[in-house]
């Protein structure tokens, strides 16, 4: 059994998609539910695949602990899951306590953020849930060694209970596609996220003010859907960005917008965990400008694999922009030994074989 916030289109959703078309390829039966009804913009594809996920019917205030625990217990008592994987961190505890009770043998919880202490009490009550969890969980698995690293320290977890499995993303389909960039003389620079406010689609708008104001030319695509887009509207008005910014919403052709563009840019914050649309990128061979934050600095092998800039700091992001762009044939380098890396180490078929062992299925 799978446990989803929604069926939004972002990362982890789309990782639990992936994992689906595995297992279920391989004859494991796949239940999924999810805490919350909306966004479900991936219902068509789980439909695609048999799948109708259940939602679970959770109220307000500390009673929605008791229900989520429950409700998981009779999900489990009724499907008889032999493992549950849970994407929600926290909430894992109650539903981790709920399917052990109903005779689940593991249940696992993914990691894909750095732990939120800056947030103070809202911190201390998730540390307070992960180790209500501890005894019924049989493994933390985090999307990095960064946060790995942080969920050992600030979730005051043992080693031994997490593990690292990379994201992934579908190779072929990006690593496929033939390269279409731009040859007018304008870049096409491109973000691929949701449009919340833990990304920072804000920092390349600005960039992108700078960069026009010293002359350059160029035209930026933001791609994904999210409640920050009315705020993002108001700054690329400020900015007077209306001719030069598309936000394209959420689609399902990634693979062809990365083939048309002169470089991504991955403007993250601290927080972020892996960043599967950054693993896209290095898959389809496209020059990559990351923020120097320790998800993007692992995954691109401390700068080896593409321009590493200061986090939150327009200028610094213009400025790796223009050198990348002024030095196309490092680039090409660069993008190449990054997508060498994704084929290598990002593969849909290594991390559900991966997630596969960690929950005692038998996968090939």
């Amino acid at each position: 059994m799978i446990v989803l916030d929604s069926l939004c289109a972002e990362g982890t959703q789309i990782l639990a998609l992936q994992l689906s078309q595995q297992w279920l390829a391989q004859e494991i039966e796949i239940s999924v539910v999810c805490l919350f009804p909306e966004p479900n913009d991936l219902l068509p594809e789980y439909a695609a695949l048999g799948l109708s996920p259940q939602v679970y019917r959770l109220g307000q205030g500390l009673g929605r602990y008791l229900q989520l625990l429950v409700q998981s217990f009779w999900i489990c008592r009724k499907t008889k899951p032999t493992a549950v994987l849970s994407f929600p961190l926290g909430w894992h505890a109650c539903i981790a306590w709920g399917a052990r009770l109903a005779g689940a043998k593991r249940v696992c919880a993914h990691v894909g953020n750095l732990p939120p202490v800056w947030t103070g009490g809202a911190f201390r009550k998730f540390r307070w849930l992960v180790q209500l969890g501890r005894p019924v969980t049989s493994r933390l698995l985090c999307c990095s060694d960064y946060i790995r690293a942080a969920t050992i320290r600030d979730f005051c977890v043992a080693a031994i209970e997490t593990t690292t499995i990379y994201n992934a993303c579908d190779l072929d389909r990006f690593a496929a596609q033939p390269r279409t960039a731009s040859h007018s003389g304008t870049p096409r620079i491109g973000m691929v996220a949701r449009l919340e406010i833990h990304k920072d689609q804000p920092t390349l708008l600005r960039a992108a003010a700078l960069l026009r104001d010293q002359g350059m030319a160029c035209e930026i695509w933001l791609v994904g859907e999210g409640s920050h887009r009315p705020q993002l509207e108001a700054l690329i008005a400020e900015l007077d960005l209306g001719d030069r910014v598309k936000l394209l919403g959420m689609r399902r052709d990634i693979p062809e917008l990365l083939a048309q563009l002169d470089l991504f840019v991955f403007a993250a914050k601290p927080d972020e965990g892996f960043g599967i649309a950054l693993a896209e990128a290095m898959a389809a061979g496209v020059p990559i400008v990351a923020t120097d934050v320790g998800a993007c600095r692992e995954v691109l092998e401390n700068g080896q694999l593409g321009r590493l800039v200061a986090p939150g700091d327009p200028g610094a992001l213009a400025a790796g922009i223009r050198e990348v762009l002024a030095d196309p044939l490092a680039a090409r380098r660069r993008a190449e030994r990054a997508r060498k890396r994704a084929l290598r180490d990002f593969s849909v078929q290594a991390m559900a074989q991966a997630y596969g062992r960690e929950l005692g299925l038998s996968v090939a």
